[in-house]
């Protein structure tokens, strides 16, 4: 716990020990952005721990379809020996094999699908990537989605509200409270909604926190959830610019963890 609050973590990237370095410096390199940690599981316990992190939402995302067997045989061995991680599984919709792939992930325990349209280079609204959404919504798993970039369209606010638009019943976690650095189009374009959920990560320390309220309330504190994107920040940081939100006790209750369990329970 955090200064008496329980705290999930609902946005954490993880690789393998021998890759954790290497894989880290390439997202490093993608954003030109300092990385405050590498991605193994035990630095992201260890930064987790010194917060006070009750539980983690884990994932890492298949840039290549030949990756997602693999991602998901270490996701889900990571869960199995850390009960505090939910694990979503890698998908990617160009994989030849991708309804063996997806029935595959049926039978483990993941709670949803990560995909990053940005990494995986494909419009988030393009009709070929719709049977993938189909085959997502009907099993009733919601989607981590990589939200938003200042130099690229694959994952605007605009084609996340034209997906939920065509996909009626699916459920979404937007990360980045909607679209990095398109805070102002997310909160114009994506509709409130209980199926719509925002993550906070990587947005804090780029925003004013009048800013950050503003988003968070205008999308609904209870359509909120605390997101670190470990390795990229740090938990403690993280932490910290969320309590400069000052938001409320009952807000800061939902965001921290209680919205994400709640929802969760629901898949």
């Amino acid at each position: 716990m955090y200064h008496g609050y329980t705290v999930v973590d609902a946005h954490a990237h993880i690789f393998p020990d021998k890759i954790a370095e290497r894989a880290t410096d390439s997202i490093s390199q993608f954003y030109d952005l300092p990385m405050s940690h590498q991605g193994s599981m035990g630095e992201l316990l260890e930064s987790g721990d010194r917060a006070g992190i009750d539980g983690y939402l884990v994932c890492s995302t298949a840039t290549h379809p030949e990756q997602a067997a693999a991602i998901n045989s270490y996701i889900c061995t990571v869960c199995t020996e850390h009960p505090q991680c939910i694990g979503f599984a890698a998908l990617h919709p160009r994989s030849e094999n991708l309804e063996s792939e997806f029935a595959e992930i049926l039978k483990q325990p993941f709670k949803g699908i990560k995909l990053h349209p940005d990494f995986q280079t494909f419009n988030m609204d393009d009709p070929a990537v719709y049977p993938m959404y189909d085959m997502i919504q009907s099993a009733g798993l919601p989607i981590l989605m990589h939200m938003g970039d200042p130099h690229r369209t694959y994952s605007t606010p605009e084609r996340m509200a034209k997906v939920l638009r065509d996909f009626p019943r699916l459920r979404v976690i937007a990360a980045h409270l909607g679209g990095y650095r398109r805070w102002e189009e997310a909160a114009e374009m994506l509709e409130p909604s209980d199926r719509l959920m925002l993550d906070t990560s990587s947005c804090l320390g780029f925003m004013e926190p009048s800013d950050a309220v503003r988003f968070i309330r205008k999308h609904g504190a209870e359509n909120c959830i605390f997101g670190v994107d470990f390795p990229m920040w740090d938990h403690t940081e993280e932490l910290k610019r969320f309590f400069s939100l000052k938001l409320t006790d009952s807000e800061n209750k939902g965001i921290l963890a209680d919205n994400f369990i709640q929802w969760i329970r629901s898949t």
